[in-house]
Formats: C-alpha cells, structure tokens, sequence
C-alpha cells in the first residue's frame, strides 16, 4: 500500500501490509514477526517518532519553512501559501507548526478536506487523536467519501483510542454505503479491513496494550474468520497472557488451513497440540 503523503497520510506501513496479505495466501506463522520487524525499519507509521535528519537537513528545511513562513506571511489572505507552508511543516515533522499553518489556510479555505484530514493527522502526531477524528469528520462532511478521511479516521480509532469494534463498524458503514470502495492506493477497503486490525493489534502489542490487541485480532477474526495472522496472533498473545485453554481452538484451526504452519517462535504449530 503506498503511502499516502499527497496530503492525508496514511499510516500503516505498507510493508507490513503486504507482508500479512501474503501470509493470508499461505505464509508460515513463523517469518511474519520479522517481517513485521524489518518493515518498522522502513516505512514508518505516525506511532513512531519521526526519524532523526542530520544537522544539514534540518539547517536546510529550517531555511525553507522560514521563508515559506516570509512568503505567507507576505500573502496572508492566500490559502496556498499556508498550506504550502503547513505542508512543509508536516514533512519536518513539525506538528504545532503545521497545526497552525493549516488553521490559517481554512480560514480561508474552510472547505478544503485535504488540508483538514492532513491537519488531523498533524493532531494524531501531537497525541490529540480526539481532535484528530473531529477534523477527519469535518473533512467527511465537506467531502462525503474523502478517501484519506475516512482511511485515517479508522486507523485513530483503531491504534489511539483503542476502540477496534468502533473503527470496524465505521469502515463497515462506509462499505454499506459502498461495497466497492477503494483507499487512495487502489487497495478495496473490504479485503484490508482484517490487515489493518492485525497491523494495529501488533503495534498495541509492542505498547503493551494487550487487551486491546486481543480486541483488534477478534474483529479481524469477525472479518475473516480464516484470517491466518489473526489466528496466529491472537492465539500466541492468548498463551502468553496464561490463557491457553483459549488458545487452543485457534491453534487448531491453523493446522486446518495450514498443516506446516509455525508459531511466530518458529516453532512448528502441531507441536502445541496435546495428542
């Protein structure tokens, strides 16, 4: 899945996504944890912090938000030259100063979705996922099926406020509406929606959020109740929290639809059968 930059990111790593999509099709258990690990070496998602730049990248993209700031401040009823500006900021990673610059552009432009749905992910970056979803909703009144929206609204609910179910039930009422729907990337929102849920499940994993992980997995299990990484997961997150009697029917279908399939240890799955 591309990601999204050109404006709304979106922000889940596509490595990763295409990592369990090929699991789905019949990748052993064993390879998707260092894949998964190897993609957060890449691509990034707005969880993680933005990486550090040297000191001559940030001298020069200083330079160029301090006269990009000199140009929109010389225009300052030109809606293009603070969003540019906004822009520039999101780039630099600069929240509170893309924050304000794209305040400044709907001022004038209060209709613009892009720059309000890019302005939410600037609030998600600052740890403010309630006003994060309040601009994607205004962005989705202004613009009724704004892809990146209705993508970035999901992922807040799902990752930051911890509501699987909630996100879910929101994607599934834009399906309703639009079964056919696709994400900017050309993805179908229906065949992602289980590769989202466990892409946020392993973050919240990573957070020690287990609960909600084990959430995350069981609505991508409503989704798709074959769905092998959500299987997978749930079950090892299962054992390890001391609930293998839980664990167990998960583990068993695994082997049904993947006999040689292994457990994220690489250990072989039949092994944790009890004959």
């Amino acid at each position: 899945m591309k990601n999204e930059k050109t404006r709304g990111t979106m922000l889940t790593s596509s490595a990763v996504i295409l990592c369990l999509v090929t699991f789905a099709a019949g990748f052993v258990a064993g390879s998707m944890v260092t894949e998964y690990k190897a993609a957060e070496q890449g691509e990034r998602t707005l969880v993680s912090p933005p990486p550090a730049a040297s000191d001559v990248k940030n001298s020069a993209g200083d330079e160029h938000i301090r006269h990009l700031r000199e140009e929109a401040m010389a225009e300052p009823g030109n809606a293009g030259r603070w969003t540019k500006l906004g822009n520039a900021c999101f780039d630099a990673g600069d929240a509170a100063g893309a924050i304000e610059a794209y305040q400044a552009s709907l001022r004038l432009e209060p209709g613009n979705a892009d720059v309000r749905t890019d302005m939410g992910s600037m609030y998600r970056m600052k740890g403010e996922p309630l006003r994060a979803v309040e601009c994607y909703d205004q962005a989705l009144k202004d613009v009724p099926g704004h892809k990146n929206a209705i993508f970035n609204k999901g992922v807040t609910l799902l990752l930051d406020l911890e509501k699987p179910a909630e996100a879910v039930a929101f994607w599934q009422s834009v399906l309703a509406e639009d079964p056919d729907f696709t994400l900017s990337s050309g993805e179908s929102l229906k065949r992602v929606m289980p590769v989202l849920a466990v892409d946020a499940a392993l973050q919240l994993e990573v957070h020690g959020r287990k609960e909600t992980a084990l959430l995350a997995y069981e609505e991508a299990l409503k989704l798709d109740a074959s769905f092998a990484p959500a299987l997978v997961h749930r079950a090892w997150l299962l054992e390890n929290m001391g609930r293998a009697s839980e664990a167990l029917p998960l583990w068993k279908r695994v082997l049904e639809l993947q006999p040689d399939a292994t457990d994220p240890a690489g250990r072989p799955v039949r092994d944790r059968i009890k004959k």
